[in-house]
């Protein structure tokens, strides 16, 4: 629904905000097909050169595929309002949707994403949006609960498979990023077949490799969850973790995805 409609052109909005720190959330899709010639533009908060020559099928890798642009610290210029500019340069500008959150000073806000078609809100009250940024792969939904957490429903479902989640970030900062898994099917307590190495998988961001030959049920068994944490990693310059899940022995599977910015 978010990129149904797009303005473009020269363009600019205006929109009235109480003074404070915000985050700006901007959605694009480039809708025509492919094209090796570039079609960039310009953007500018208030007076900030935030963008240029930016090309949305390059920053999204093709045509029809959603794209998103964070950026924090933003707040409305003197008179009131924070001015959004957009200017055509190798082509018309073009923009689907502008969100803006209250936000923190210098820190992105959480990121927490559950593999699931609902949103989520853990023991601690925290809020867990449903799944999205997703590329690739399947879900199945889990009727079995979970041990070693305090969220069990966090791991209703799971997405499976070889698959990628490019999720946007602020390019400025670096990042710890948790993964929640567990095996939900082969050992002797979820569907009795299988046992150590019959799920191996790694985890890539950005290329590098995160966790090589992780084997859920040879470090806790099935059923269970297991958390891994990663820190200080660097974003895309298309302001982007893009997060791999590549088998090696059947299928990848996550259920729970954190990003958390790390600066002070």
């Amino acid at each position: 629904m978010l990129f149904k409609h797009w303005r473009n052109g020269d363009f600019s909005y205006d929109i009235p905000l109480r003074p404070g720190v915000y985050e700006l959330h901007l959605y694009f899709v480039a809708v025509e097909p492919a094209s090796s010639d570039l079609s960039t533009f310009t953007i500018y908060v208030n007076t900030d050169q935030v963008l240029s020559n930016f090309d949305i099928r390059s920053d999204a890798l093709g045509a029809n595929i959603a794209d998103e642009r964070v950026f924090r610290d933003v707040s409305p210029a003197s008179n009131g309002f924070l001015h959004l500019g957009f200017t055509s340069e190798r082509a018309p500008a073009t923009l689907s949707t502008v969100e803006i959150l209250p936000g923190t000073p210098r820190r992105q806000l959480p990121i927490r994403m559950v593999t699931q078609p609902r949103s989520f809100t853990d023991h601690d009250g925290q809020f867990w949006h449903s799944d999205d940024d997703f590329l690739d792969g399947y879900t199945s939904t889990k009727g079995t609960r979970i041990t070693g957490t305090s969220d069990p429903d966090l791991f209703a479902e799971e997405r499976y498979g070889h698959f990628t989640y490019a999720i946007p970030v602020d390019t400025r900062d670096r990042y710890t990023l948790i993964l929640h898994f567990a095996e939900f099917y082969f050992g002797p307590s979820a569907s009795g077949v299988g046992d150590e190495g019959s799920r191996v998988f790694r985890v890539l961001c950005n290329g590098n490799t995160l966790l090589d030959n992780l084997d859920i049920y040879k470090e806790v068994g099935s059923l269970r969850a297991l958390t891994k944490t990663f820190y200080h990693l660097k974003p895309s310059p298309q302001g982007k973790l893009n997060i791999t899940f590549e088998p090696i022995a059947n299928n990848a599977t996550v259920s729970g995805i954190e990003v958390l910015d790390e600066s002070q």
